[in-house]
């Protein structure tokens, strides 16, 4: 029994090390579904408006630039850094200056309204080197 857990386990493994893993690791294999998006409450009330923290992720080892997100109807009550978000027009915001977003290194900011907004990306450009 305990040889057929072990090569069950090593099927799995296996299967994870052929299929899931180069997809994420191997160039030009990036996606905009990559570009993670989220959001919470941090607690406070700014302006009489509930301030939530965004923190926006590339989790795929390419590079992606030109990142925007669908940001319909957003407003804030607080300054946002526009070098890490802006509106470019009523529907779409852009990250980082359309600057690259590396890996483990997230663009974070805060906003200050009554609801907290869908920012879902919607276009980017991936660079893989």
């Amino acid at each position: 029994m305990a040889a057929i857990a072990k090569l069950f386990l090593a099927s799995l493994t296996l299967l994870y090390l052929s299929q899931v893993l180069p997809k994420k690791l191997a160039l030009g294999h990036c996606e905009l579904s990559d570009i993670e998006v989220e959001q919470k409450s941090t607690g406070e009330i700014v302006k009489g408006k509930t301030e939530y923290e965004v923190v926006i992720n590339n989790t795929c080892i390419c590079t992606q630039y030109n990142i925007h997100l669908d940001c319909n109807g957003f407003n804030t009550v607080v300054s946002i850094d526009p070098t890490k978000f802006r509106k470019i027009d009523d529907y779409q915001c852009s990250v980082n200056n359309e600057h690259p977003v590396f890996t483990e290194a997230p663009i974070v900011f805060k906003y200050a309204w009554d609801i907290m907004f869908d920012l879902n990306p919607i276009y980017s450009t991936i660079a893989c080197s």
